[in-house]
């Protein structure tokens, strides 16, 4: 078993003793590498100031394997052992200026050029991938896409975008190619083969290779916190209203980056992130795949995991209802073995679940809608990167305007992820019509008591409620039966 912790930081190896491990990530790049570039804002993932580029050997789910840009604030410095990083350093080479920057700067995309590095680390994330996929060129509407988790305060963003189909890619050279290196990966892939255990004066760390080891030490354990990979944790650590010093980390288990499907069903893996499941989706469920487009900014979705989404047990969590109308099911495993329940019947109350404290969640799994409708609605003040008012999710099989199958997942609008269960049956059987869709909604109405908040009242709450049922049914009673 391994003590140290391990990484490679722009090409060379680095290790980290136990009162280090505990510290964010960028707070370990700026104070204890002297990194500086690498800034912090917000400290909560939403200003992408901090982004570095990871690799990480285990990643699957994607065409290739690549540097993504992650926002390094809310990720544990132990969290890194066996992956290789990245920082805004690294993309001067030779006294050359990175490509990416040298189009900023001839743009005049920076200002007073604190939230810069983010910007860059963005785009050259970007550029990775086109270099991978053998793309020439980045259009205004790809860089827009990169670039939505970065906030900048003075240039007005236009001068920024502008910079993305300006980088030239003739000159250009892959970073992975740069810094990484085929002896580079024979090192991670052994570092990730062996448990880790880091144990310091008031900090401890635990990542194991099996589920069987995780199991054991939860239920010796039951103080322990349990990451995938800490983007809620790492938000409430900064915010001060928990430290993380007692861990249990998943991303050492080769079983959790499972995502595959057996006939139509298909199976997540517990490390398995957000942008590896969209990725997955895209040609399987396009519906869910764009949805996910307005979750979240990249540096978040190429960290945060679909379980841990759904095990925070938020109820603006943007996942849980897609989950609810897809019939999902959630896997659990302890020391006693493993039990498998409906997603539905998993949330309990506010933030609590069916999730016993020596339990830890290994899979969830969900059927390919097929021959259906299905429609997923995301309610926010902003487009993108905003947190729900209300999220609804609809699967439904409707031949000749009847409805023969009905699930309905709403989220915001209740302590918890609901299903809509009466609604659901008030549909089955019935042939839509305006009057049945109007009885539909205010059925609804019946099944949930919002509240008045920051983000939206009651009232708001349920006129969007009401306005999403009558969308879609009104849509499948004009003709879209799939």
């Amino acid at each position: 078993m391994k003590t140290k912790l391990a990484f490679y930081l722009n090409g060379q190896f680095c290790e980290v003793e136990a009162n280090k491990a505990g510290l964010m990530l960028s707070d370990f790049l700026r104070y204890e590498k002297c990194l500086t570039g690498t800034k912090v804002v917000c400290a909560e993932g939403d200003c992408g100031a901090c982004t570095v580029l990871r690799y990480s050997p285990k990643m699957c789910g994607l065409d290739s394997q690549n540097f993504l840009p992650i926002n390094s604030c809310i990720v544990p410095v132990a969290n890194l052992h066996g992956q290789h990083l990245i920082t805004v350093e690294a993309l001067e080479y030779k006294d050359r200026l990175h490509e990416v920057q040298t189009a900023i700067i001839d743009c005049h995309g920076t200002q007073c050029g604190f939230c810069t590095p983010g910007f860059v680390m963005a785009l050259a994330g970007l550029c990775e991938e086109k270099i991978e996929r053998g793309e020439k060129s980045i259009n205004i509407q790809e860089t827009k896409n990169a670039l939505t988790g970065n906030l900048c305060r003075c240039t007005g963003y236009e001068s920024i975008i502008e910079s993305g189909p300006k980088v030239d890619f003739k000159t250009i050279e892959s970073l992975k190619k740069r810094y990484h290196s085929d002896d580079i990966e024979k090192h991670l892939e052994q570092l990730g083969s062996e448990a880790l255990m880091i144990e310091g004066q008031d900090y401890r760390f635990y990542a194991p290779t099996t589920y069987e080891d995780a199991c054991k030490f939860v239920n010796e354990n039951p103080d322990t916190k349990l990451v995938a990979n800490a983007t809620d944790l790492g938000v409430v650590h900064n915010k001060r209203r928990i430290k993380l010093t007692n861990l249990l980390s998943l991303h050492l288990i080769n079983e959790a980056y499972f995502v595959g499907e057996d006939g139509d069903e298909v199976t997540i893996g517990s490390r398995v992130t957000l942008t590896e499941f969209r990725h997955y989706l895209k040609n399987k469920l396009p519906e869910y795949a764009n949805y996910l487009d307005l979750f979240a900014a990249p540096g978040i979705k190429n960290n945060a995991t679909l379980i841990g989404n759904v095990a925070t047990a938020s109820p603006i969590g943007d996942n849980a209802p897609v989950l609810l109308a897809l019939d999902a099911n959630i896997t659990m495993m302890s020391v006693s073995g493993e039990r498998t329940i409906p997603l539905s019947k998993f949330f309990h109350d506010y933030r609590k679940t069916d999730l016993k404290q020596n339990e830890l969640i290994t899979n969830i799994s969900f059927k390919i809608p097929k021959n259906r409708s299905v429609r997923f609605y995301k309610n926010s003040i902003r487009k993108d990167l905003d947190i729900s008012t209300v999220n609804m999710a609809f699967n439904l099989l409707v031949k000749d305007g009847k409805v023969e199958e009905c699930l309905i997942g709403a989220g915001g609008i209740a302590a918890i992820p609901l299903r809509l269960s009466d609604t659901e049956s008030f549909l089955v059987g019935k042939t839509l019509d305006q009057t049945i869709i109007e009885q539909a909604a205010e059925k609804a109405q019946s099944e949930f008591t919002p509240i008045d908040d920051v983000r939206s009242t009651a009232t708001y709450r349920r006129i969007i409620v009401s306005n999403y049922i009558k969308r879609i049914l009104t849509e499948v009673m004009r003709g879209s039966n799939v």
